[in-house]
């Protein structure tokens, strides 16, 4: 009986360790948020409510997987595509650049970031001037045949030391309009900086 207890017990502290967070730590929120302020502001994202021609901004950031690419077993065989956007190899944010962005120590933290909440909603005190939507609204208005123009970020990840974030942008305003980019961001004297970014798709 005492054998079947201790296996019960130990069921349960398993299954709790592998749940998903369901919320970020207060310095973490913080971090994010200035992340979004510091894109709005540096990337010259026209979202102002004080503006008539302005976009929208989805207020619910969305998490991004990080995933291993899959190493060919056959050499005449290619190795399998990268999943669709929302992802990112492990390996190209190693790699990006020259130098590299996040360095080798940062690896197993970057990847245990797949277990972030699904969704970030962004302060809207600190956005109160900001035109903020969601994506099932900008979806609706798709499926209605009504304009849109929003951009979407993806919830950042960060090294291990917390003083370099990497985030997805996407802009999306129908038919064969919009664009994505990476973004690269590191923490210098205290405040988030853009340091680099490209363009990954447009259409």
């Amino acid at each position: 009986m005492r054998n079947i207890i201790l296996l019960f017990t130990f069921i349960i502290l398993s299954c709790k360790n592998s749940e998903t967070k369901t919320e970020f730590e207060t310095s973490k929120a913080k971090d994010i948020n200035e992340i979004v302020e510091t894109i709005i502001n540096e990337d010259s994202l026209n979202v102002s409510k004080n503006d008539k021609n302005s976009k929208m901004l989805c207020e619910e950031l969305t998490k991004l997987h990080i995933y291993v690419p899959e190493k060919a077993k056959n050499v005449d065989i290619p190795p399998p595509p990268p999943p669709p956007n929302g992802n990112v190899s492990i390996e190209s944010l190693l790699h990006y650049g020259k130098l590299g962005f996040f360095s080798v120590k940062d690896s197993l933290y970057l990847v245990e970031q797949n277990s972030n909440p699904q969704k970030f909603k962004i302060d809207d005190v600190i956005f109160k001037n900001v035109n903020l939507t969601t994506r099932d609204k900008e979806i609706s208005k798709k499926k209605l045949n009504d304009s849109f123009d929003f951009y979407e970020i993806t919830i950042p990840v960060f090294s291990s030391d917390n003083q370099k974030a990497y985030v997805q942008l996407s802009h999306y305003c129908g038919g064969l309009c919009g664009s994505g980019k990476d973004i690269y961001l590191e923490k210098i004297n205290g405040k988030w900086k853009i340091v680099d970014k490209c363009r990954t798709w447009i259409s």
